[in-house]
């Protein structure tokens, strides 16, 4: 019986250490102590990791896998990852992308919660470390519930006379921040001001971000794409939330002012990455109406005018 019992405890799952502990706010006590936190924490990083190193082949793909969430309440949960159907049994050893990436989200928010809680005794060059670690992930992920109450607690918060953040960490977050209000909000009110607010408190400067901004105020997807390109991976993931409008916006110009394109000419200037769309998939994602022939994109056909009535015979 006892060899049975032992057999049968040898098939349990191993408990996920990153989930056996709870939310504080749900009375979970084992965060607020910082020595548990900074286990915690490495256990989250070293994860990470090797979530990074198993998904090294498409790692952006992994990145954006959680399911789209129609909540917008900035404290909600990462939507929950859907099962998986994959054949393969090497992929089948792991959990899906999605599935560990929500693990990942949800444990960070956990620890936030906790420093938050023992923010009188938590060192602030750690809870500094932890929040930028975690803007920077949730930003990947592109999860704003995870990033964007961070990146104004970070600045208003966790960035102060005594315990600064790096100015290049200042500088990285605003340019979030502002990126956020303009790109994925869509309010370039707010944007304009924390710039105009950032230049004075913290002395930021960007061309990039003065030219992004620029490009969303005046319709420049030339401009945009440029940016897009040129910036890295977190400020691209940012601008990502816009893509779409600014496409829709050089269509629709593109219409309006053109009977007919070349097709790489549309494909490559309205989406800004000719490498992975065809036209096939631009008319189907934007339902386009447009007909190809050729290398060429008929828009609108000119009309064509009747000929002109024969002048009367006069009669003699």
């Amino acid at each position: 019986m006892q060899s049975a019992r032992i057999s049968g405890s040898r098939l349990r799952p191993v408990a996920d250490f990153l989930e056996s502990v709870g939310f504080v706010s749900k009375g979970d006590k084992k965060l607020l102590d910082h020595s548990a936190q900074k286990e915690y924490y490495d256990k989250i990083v070293e994860r990470y990791m090797k979530f990074c190193a198993q998904h090294n082949k498409n790692l952006d793909a992994a990145l954006t896998s959680l399911p789209a969430s129609s909540s917008s309440d900035v404290t909600s949960n990462p939507a929950a990852a859907q099962s998986s159907t994959r054949s393969n049994p090497a992929e089948r050893a792991g959990p899906p992308p999605s599935a560990e990436l929500s693990t990942l989200l949800l444990s960070l928010r956990k620890l936030r919660e906790a420093i938050l809680a023992t923010a009188a005794t938590t060192p602030a060059t750690f809870s500094q470390r932890v929040h930028v670690f975690s803007i920077r992930l949730s930003i990947r992920a592109q999860h704003p519930p995870s990033y964007f109450p961070s990146l104004r607690y970070s600045l208003e918060m966790l960035h102060s006379k005594s315990h600064p953040l790096p100015d290049c960490e200042v500088k990285e977050i605003v340019s979030y921040l502002i990126l956020d209000f303009a790109c994925r909000q869509n309010d370039m009110v707010s944007a304009f001001e924390w710039r105009a607010r950032a230049r004075k408190e913290y002395g930021f400067e960007s061309q990039a971000i003065d030219s992004v901004l620029g490009a969303l105020m005046h319709d420049n997807w030339v401009v945009f794409w440029q940016i897009h390109k040129s910036v890295d991976s977190y400020m691209r993931a940012v601008m990502n939330w816009a893509v779409g409008r600014v496409r829709r916006q050089a269509l629709k110009a593109v219409g309006s002012a053109y009977l007919n394109v070349h097709v790489s000419w549309i494909v490559g200037g309205c989406t800004g990455d000719e490498e992975n769309w065809t036209w096939e998939k631009l008319a189907e994602a934007e339902k386009l109406g447009w007909e190809k022939e050729g290398d060429k994109i008929i828009i609108r056909r000119p009309k064509v005018r009747p000929p002109p009535k024969p002048a009367p015979v006069p009669h003699s």
